[in-house]
């Protein structure tokens, strides 16, 4: 856990550690050990931090770091991808409204991941599946080219697309998995994270 960030978050907010810990229904001191990395932290006790902090579940758990890692290796349904493999981000509804979890494959670390919904990802990625990805892995862009990535683009889209390089620093050129839909060439990014994994969502 980012300890400086968790802080001045509760500060911008006007919120306590105390009220954070009464809000997961958890002892204070369970706080403090999450946040010397003493203790790891469920999937479900992140849902309920991130409501608290008022934040996205997604970019919580790239602060907390090893702590989600050492929970078991389930992952968080945090939004759907479809039409013009745009993602639709899910944290904003009614907390826990839409939101599941799903076992991650094996040998994968959890984290967070995407359901596709209709078919404008085929013949790449079919309904109902999911896709794990990992911001960690995204921190250095050109690590990414070539590779299906979730990608934030400065202007607030949140895209599944193939990334290549672009002609400036902090720009790529975002390719489609669906070859119908135009190449977008020379976009602003926040940020990318590479698809790590695929499942099919369980049924049940």
């Amino acid at each position: 856990m980012e300890k400086h960030w968790f802080q001045d978050r509760l500060r911008q907010l006007g919120k306590t550690q105390r009220g954070l810990a009464k809000h997961m229904g958890l002892d204070p001191s369970r706080i403090t050990e999450i946040l010397n990395k003493s203790r790891g932290i469920k999937i479900e006790e992140a849902v309920e931090m991130a409501d608290y902090l008022e934040t996205s579940l997604e970019d919580l758990v790239s602060k907390l770091g090893a702590a989600v890692a050492a929970a078991k290796a389930s992952s968080l349904v945090v939004g759907y991808v479809g039409a013009g493999e745009t993602v639709f981000s899910i944290d904003d509804h009614e907390k826990g409204s839409g939101l599941y979890k799903i076992e991650a494959p094996q040998g994968e670390g959890g984290g967070v991941c995407v359901v596709v919904r209709g078919s404008s990802m085929a013949p790449r990625f079919k309904d109902g599946e999911h896709l794990g990805y990992s911001r960690d892995e995204g921190l250095d862009p050109a690590k990414c080219y070539g590779r299906e990535c979730v990608v934030q683009t400065k202007d607030g889209r949140q895209l599944v697309k193939i990334v290549e390089a672009g002609n400036r620093p902090g720009e790529v050129t975002l390719v489609s998995v669906n070859a119908a839909t135009p190449i977008e060439q020379n976009v602003a990014i926040e940020w990318v994270a590479p698809v790590t994994w695929v499942k099919l969502r369980p049924h049940g």
